[in-house]
Parts: C-alpha cells; sequence; structure tokens
C-alpha cells in the first residue's frame, strides 16, 4: 500500500470504522469532503532529559527502519537508566527518513501530531508496531493500524488526517531535519543517509554500538574508561527501508 493510499483511510468519508476504512481503502474520497482540523504538531526538537546536561546525543533515524527500531528498543532504555535519568546526558531524536515521500514521513507527521506531550510515547508506540504496519503495508492494511496508534496517544483521525496532508511546515520540518542529518554525516565524511546516525557533543559515532556510545559519552564527560559491555546495533545502509525482523516487538532476546 501506498502513502497516498493510507492517507485516503483518513477521510471521514469512509472512516466510521476501521474495518469500513480497510474495505474502502482504494476509493476516491469526494472533493472536497475533508475540511482540516485544528492540530499544533511538534516542529522542533523534544529533548528527552536533563535540558542542563552536560551531554548532549543526537539520533537521527527512521521509522522505518528497523535497525533504529532495535537500537530504540534495546540501547535506549540503558541509556535512560545509566545517563539520561542521571542528568549526564540530553538525548535529541530526530528524523531522516529513508524513504522522501513515503511511510517515514507519513509515520513522523502522525508520531508529531499530538504535540510535544505524546511526541516521545508516539515514536515509540510506531517503533513497537513498526513490524505489523510494514507488513500490513504490503497488504493494503496499515491504515486502520495507523488510526489505531494515532487514536491510542489521543489524537484523533481527522488530526492524523490533517497533520499527514495539510501541514506544509510540519512535512517541511520533517525534510529539513533529514536533510541536516546527512549534511552533518557528509561533514563527517559519509554519504547518503545511514540510520541510526548518532552524534555526542557534535562528534559522530561511525558505528554505534553500545560500547562506542558509552565511551564518547565517558570521554565528554571527562571520564575516558573502557566500554561497557551490551548489545550491538549495525547502521542500517542509506537504501529504501529494510524489510523489519519477525514479530510485532522486539525479540525476545536483544539483537546481536
Amino acid at each position: 500500500m501506498s502513502a497516498h493510499a493510507i492517507r485516503r483511510l483518513f477521510t471521514p468519508v469512509f472512516a466510521a470504522t476501521l474495518a469500513l476504512a480497510a474495505a474502502c481503502s482504494e476509493q476516491k474520497p469526494q472533493a472536497g469532503a475533508f475540511t482540516p482540523v485544528p492540530v499544533t504538531p511538534v516542529l522542533g526538537d523534544v529533548p528527552i532529559g536533563d535540558a542542563n546536561a552536560p551531554v548532549t546525543m543526537i539520533e537521527y533515524a527512521a521509522l522505518t527502519c528497523s535497525h533504529c527500531r532495535d537500537f530504540w528498543k534495546w540501547e535506549l532504555p540503558k541509556l535512560k537508566a545509566q545517563y539520561i535519568d542521571t542528568g549526564k546526558v540530553k538525548l535529541v531524536y530526530r528524523d531522516m527518513p529513508i524513504d522522501a515521500e513515503g511511510m517515514g514521513v507519513l509515520f513522523a507527521s502522525v508520531a508529531r501530531c499530538g504535540g510535544e506531550a505524546k511526541y516521545v510515547d508516539l515514536v515509540d508506540e510506531f517503533f513497537t508496531r513498526q513490524h505489523d504496519l510494514l507488513t500490513a503495508a504490503q497488504q493494503g492494511g496499515a491504515g486502520p493500524i495507523i488510526a489505531e496508534i494515532a487514536q491510542k496517544h489521543g489524537v484523533t483521525r481527522e488530526q492524523a488526517r490533517t497533520c499527514m496532508d495539510f501541514q506544509p511546515e510540519l512535512k517541511a520540518s520533517i525534510e529539513k531535519s533529514g536533510n541536516d542529518g546527512e549534511a552533518m554525516l557528509k561533514a563527517a565524511g559519509m554519504q547518503g543517509r545511514v540510520t541510526p546516525s548518532v552524534f555526542i557533543n557534535g562528534d559522530h559515532v561511525p558505528n554505534p554500538t553500545w560500547e562506542l556510545i558509552v565511551a564518547k559519552i565517558e570521554e565528554k564527560l571527562g571520564n575516558p574508561a573502557p566500554a561497557a559491555a551490551g548489545a550491538t546495533v549495525a547502521p542500517a545502509a542509506a537504501t529504501p527501508a529494510p524489510a523489519a525482523a519477525p514479530g510485532a516487538t522486539p525479540p525476545a532476546t536483544p539483537p546481536s
């Protein structure tokens, strides 16, 4: 299912129920049938952690990237416990869709639609349901799952549709985020969009394994030390969205 087809599922004419929306996914809405509603989407950064933390970690990622999902679900909890919750590190998550006009922008638009208070939870939900979403998209049924995710976090179907199709500033902010990340990678000697990409106080971590991230954080804290043991996450290639790993949620054990 294309991103355009998924957008059509959010037209109220065909959205009395999720099942009806799925059944009508290939029908065209009547001209002028949808009226945008007021929304206040996130247009910039939503830092996680103490704003005055001495170390800032920036992660550029795509909600359609399986490596990004694994990083978010496995490495982030450890980083939160050891560094973010203790006030040492501030994390800034930024969108870098690897499919410029497709699912990544669509998911990011909905994730940002609920404002700052809901943003991190929506990002987490999209990563958690990533496999469901990408699998359903291949069968033409991703729209109802997007609606379910949005509504679970207090974003109505009408608000989601507005953010997807009627917020040029929101789309521009997502595009700018990706372009900025690509420029930072180019300055670090890399080409294209590689996700996830991690920068710590401006320094690029070429292979963002747990060990290398911890070593760089400790260096920036003025405490050079051997890297801690932990799971590793290989960066994804700068190609269209990779197929998600089996399971609607991360595997029972961390990836190796």
